[in-house]
Parts: structure tokens; sequence; C-alpha cells
């Protein structure tokens, strides 16, 4: 499995980010994904997808079996990607998000979703807006 090592040693370093950075995002260790990198290991199927999903390229692309990086257009899952909506909550919860092609870890997404619900508390006043949605929210955030 050597094409997949350096296909995702290319993708990776494409995006800027360190082996560390990259086994956080899909929550697996350093080692790992330098193992998956030299060809000493080879991700389950369940890591495969969520590799691919990341870099929002194939399987097929990783494990060598075709040279089109990105899906055809026909093909892309953006209608199910969350965010597809127009919703920044549901963006916010994707795993690819970065600023400048450098990735943001999830401790900093988390901090930008909090911003965000203190600036729509303060404009919810000038909307109609359900107050029962907006305790059940301030309840959530008060217990982590």
């Amino acid at each position: 499995m050597r094409i997949l090592g350096q296909r995702l040693r290319t993708l990776r370093l494409e995006k800027k980010m360190r082996q560390e950075d990259l086994a956080r995002e899909i929550g697996i260790s350093k080692s790992a994904i330098g193992m998956y990198e030299r060809g000493e290991r080879e991700p389950s199927l369940i890591l495969l997808r969520e590799i691919a999903d990341f870099f929002r390229v194939s399987a097929d692309f990783l494990l060598g079996r075709s040279d089109r990086a990105s899906f055809p257009s026909n093909l892309r899952r953006d209608s199910d990607s969350p965010g597809a909506d127009g919703n920044l909550k549901n963006f916010l919860t994707r795993k690819d998000l970065h600023w400048d092609q450098i990735p943001l870890a999830k401790k900093e997404l988390r901090a930008v979703k909090e911003l965000m619900e203190v600036v729509v508390r303060e404009r919810s006043a000038h909307y109609e807006v359900n107050p029962d949605h907006i305790k059940k929210a301030d309840r959530r955030n008060k217990r982590g």
C-alpha cells in the first residue's frame, strides 16, 4: 500500500498539516499516521473513509485505483455535508475547516461556535425567536 502512504502524505502537506494535526482531526495517534505514510500499516475501511472524507477525495484515489483526486461534480456529496443548507452551526461541525490552509483544531472551532452563540443571543432580540430554544441552548452550554 505504498501509494496510499504517498498520497496521504501529499494531501497532508498540501494542507500544511503536521502528522499530529491530522491525527488529532481524525482521532488516531501521530505514530499511526507515520506508519500509514511509510506503508508499514493499513487503515481500517472505516478510517480510510474518514481520511477520504477529510481530504474530500475518493477512497479509490487514496488506494491508487484512480488518479482523479476529487469527485466528479455530479458525484460530489456537498449537499450531504454539514452546513450545506447555509447553517453555520452545522458547518462548524466539519473536520476539514481551515484558515488560509492552516487547519483549525476542535478547540478553536468550539471558540468560534461560542462566539457565534453570543452574537446570535444579542441579535435574537431583533428577530422572532422561540425563547424556549434559547433557554435550552443556554442549559447545554452550562453543562459543557
